[in-house]
């Protein structure tokens, strides 16, 4: 099972779970927070490795697009190659 399918499983779950108007403020507040990510990330240049703030770019990334950056997964794939 691939990993979105079951997070749109639990996702679809806990909005039935939860009533309705809890629930649309869960879905506005979700929005606005990856609407704001994304922003971010449009306009700021990805950091170098070594300075402090690209972890902080790496969640800002994560929670705009919901994947690894794809240079951080290119790295992790070559290590894995090479090991």
């Amino acid at each position: 099972m691939d990993s979105t399918d079951l997070l749109m499983q639990i996702f679809q779950y806990v909005l039935g779970v939860v009533p309705g108007d809890v629930a649309g403020n869960i879905i506005s507040i979700a929005t606005v927070i990856v609407t704001i990510c994304t922003l971010i990330i449009r306009f700021w240049k990805e950091p170098q490795k070594e300075n402090k703030l690209h972890k902080l770019w790496q969640i800002f990334h994560l929670l705009a697009s919901f994947k690894k950056s794809d240079k951080v997964v290119k790295e992790k794939d070559n290590v894995d190659k090479v090991g």
